[in-house]
């Protein structure tokens, strides 16, 4: 329950100020989980709260535009999306993979866990901010 409802506020607040600033929704959310990082020692559940907070936010953004954008640019960024999820799942595939190795070899699996859930979390966030700045009038 207590991961549940900083997700929910993401969502709700990602929901309510997309209009209004969603480059500081993004700003915000990445300031909340440098706070986590600094306060918890639970590092991979942070990073895994940041990285659900951002999958929420990429949906969001991406049916925002879907239901705004300029009918001619629509299959353009639908193609650009599909290339981008392509590439993600390569990019993902690739950390989880790396992950399985070092686990064999580090006693520390939570870490190489939270770098990779950074390292994916990071990947969304550079691809929220691209769709942030997209002209959609």
């Amino acid at each position: 329950m207590r991961i549940l409802i900083p997700i929910l506020l993401a969502v709700f607040l990602c929901t309510n100020t997309y209009a209004q600033s969603s480059p500081a929704t993004l700003d915000s959310l990445e300031t909340r989980y440098q706070q986590c990082l600094s306060e918890s020692h639970t590092m991979y559940g942070c990073a895994l709260d940041y990285y659900k907070q951002l999958d929420s936010l990429l949906y969001i953004t991406l049916q925002h535009l879907y239901s705004h954008i300029d009918p001619s640019r629509l299959q353009q960024l639908r193609i650009e999306q599909g290339t981008w999820e392509e590439k993600k799942y390569e990019y993902f595939k690739k950390i989880d993979e790396r992950v399985e190795k070092m686990h064999k070899r580090t006693m520390q699996g939570l870490d190489d866990a939270m770098i990779s859930t950074d390292n994916k979390a990071t990947y969304l966030k550079d691809r929220v901010a691209i769709l942030l700045h997209l002209e959609i009038f």
